[in-house]
């Protein structure tokens, strides 16, 4: 038996000795065969989101690869950040109407076959312009009751308390986003 394609054989499903018919419809499954080389992730996205992310691909304000994709991101179970990048394929081309959202398809290479078909996983695609951003150790954030502050040098150099406003983390460190 040969394949269109290279991957990954499942169990046989039918062994030497078994009846097997060639009669379209009634033809068994021997296996199944998976590609391993680079594999799709499938992720809804909500119509406000696929309204700011055409806004910027519009106006040419998303990061794209050297092909003019848009990058996306990919994290497994057991990592703590997004390692694995690839971009966005395709969109579906309406959005559901129960949900509000829209189906995105993004490709990801998978050199060391390590990510297999049917996993979970987080993707992460651009919904925001590259701006630049102020990261924060956690260690030098208090709490006064609401509100989050830090202590900086002021012009008389003495500490000075200022109150802050706190943004998704990058990593390990929270994006400063006021104070």
């Amino acid at each position: 038996v040969r394949a269109p394609i290279d991957g990954r054989v499942s169990r046989a499903l039918i062994t030497p000795g078994n009846y097997v018919s060639g009669v379209a419809g009634a033809a068994p499954v021997l296996t199944t065969l998976v590609s391993i080389e680079s594999f799709y992730v499938y992720a809804s996205v909500d119509e406000n989101t696929l309204l700011k992310f055409y806004a910027l691909l519009r106006d040419k304000k998303l990061v794209v690869n050297k092909e003019g994709k848009v990058l996306a991101q990919l994290q497994l179970a057991d990592e703590s950040d997004f390692p694995h990048e690839g971009f966005v394929e395709s969109l579906d081309n309406r959005v559901d109407p129960t949900m509000g959202s829209i189906l995105v398809r993004a490709v990801f290479p998978n050199p060391d076959h390590r990510i297999l078909p049917g996993m979970f996983a987080k993707i992460r695609v651009p919904v925001s312009t590259e701006r630049p951003t102020l990261l924060i150790s956690e260690r030098g954030i208090g709490t006064d009751q609401n509100q989050k502050f830090v202590y900086t040098i002021s012009a008389t150099n003495t500490a000075e308390y200022r109150p802050i406003k706190l943004g998704p983390p990058i990593g390990d460190k929270p994006i400063l986003t006021g104070g």
